[in-house]
């Protein structure tokens, strides 16, 4: 008879858990917030700062509100043939849905090389396209043969 009252009573506690638990999560913010972008006349040279390239830019959120202080520039990528800057931007709320986007500007080249350290740019080319080398096979080798190379040529 305890045994049946027990269970009984556990089942109630489980069911009241799932309940509370059913409830908190559709009540907790699962929205990332968004940006919103003005036109600028910003043009990417040595002399721009994070703030600089934080002008025109807005991040809302639907629980939070405004949200713009929270905006951080995470990387900026050099394009050398179409002369601009790709800036990529992170926001996160209070309960941490976090939202990314880019945005182009024009960028100028020459200041930049003139005055950059070139070990703190970011090219497009290396960052989108890294270039990978692997071992190659030598050409008639057995299979037991170029089993060995590849070991002889990883270890060196």
């Amino acid at each position: 008879m305890k045994g049946n009252i027990f269970g009984v009573l556990f089942s109630i506690l489980s069911g009241v858990l799932i309940f509370l638990i059913v409830v908190a999560y559709t009540r907790s913010d699962r929205i990332a917030p968004e940006f919103r972008f003005s036109a600028t006349d910003t043009i990417y040279d040595s002399a721009t700062t994070d703030n600089d390239l934080k002008v025109g830019i807005n991040a809302y959120d639907a629980k939070d509100g405004d949200l713009s202080s929270r905006i951080v520039v995470e990387k900026v990528v050099l394009n050398r043939e179409k002369e601009t800057a790709v800036v990529y931007y992170a926001v996160a709320d209070y309960s941490g849905n976090v939202t990314k986007q880019s945005r182009v500007f024009p960028a100028d080249i020459e200041d930049i090389d003139k005055n950059v350290d070139p070990d703190e740019i970011i090219e497009e080319e290396e960052e989108l396209f890294p270039v990978l080398e692997l071992p190659q096979e030598q050409e008639g080798a057995e299979e037991g043969d170029s089993e060995s190379s590849a070991t002889q040529e990883t270890s060196n």
